[in-house]
């Protein structure tokens, strides 16, 4: 007798009686006749067993195509992402020489990291510095960083110095 027919034999015998089984689910030990538990051997499924099998393979399928649309819009955000930083990057270079940037341009120095720029106000016009202002300029909704905001906070609470630094001539 091959395993098959003797596979078909037991779950014959199991359905015939009056036998119980556990679920074997965590936590739930409800107990159930093995005549309802619709068995099979291999891929030979009852009828039943059929249709599950195939709403589970098309649950798959769906699943499967919701991950590839996932992908495809994450990568889209990377990209649009990538193109704002990018433009974003532009923008800090190009903003004193716009008619609404609220600082003479000749003023500004760059800086970009961490800061866009330090603006010495009235120095293009008249020579002499009115007030330094730190600028940073930002686009859409990107925020100050973490170490900006640190910056911005020493600068608040008039934690800035000045350093004059001479090097020493070798001897």
């Amino acid at each position: 007798m091959d395993s098959e027919s003797e596979a078909r034999k037991i779950i014959r015998l199991l359905e015939a009686g009056n036998l119980y089984a556990e679920c074997p689910c965590p936590g739930c030990g409800e107990q159930f006749l093995l005549k309802d538990a619709d068995l099979f051997y291999l891929d030979s499924f009852s009828p039943n067993a059929k249709e599950l099998y195939k709403q589970q393979l098309e649950e798959l399928e769906a699943y499967k195509k919701r991950l590839r649309e996932m992908r495809k819009k994450i990568k889209q955000r990377s990209k649009i992402s990538a193109q704002a930083t990018n433009i974003g990057f532009i923008l800090e270079r190009l903003v004193p020489c716009m008619c609404t940037f609220p600082f003479e341009p000749n003023d500004c120095r760059s800086l970009f990291d961490p800061i866009d720029y330090i603006i010495f106000v009235g120095l293009a016009e008249t020579g002499e510095v009115g007030r330094i202002v730190f600028a940073d300029v930002k686009t859409g909704k990107s925020r100050l960083t973490k170490v900006q905001q640190e910056i911005r906070s020493l600068i608040e609470n008039k934690q800035v110095e000045w350093s004059t630094y001479k090097p020493e001539a070798k001897k």
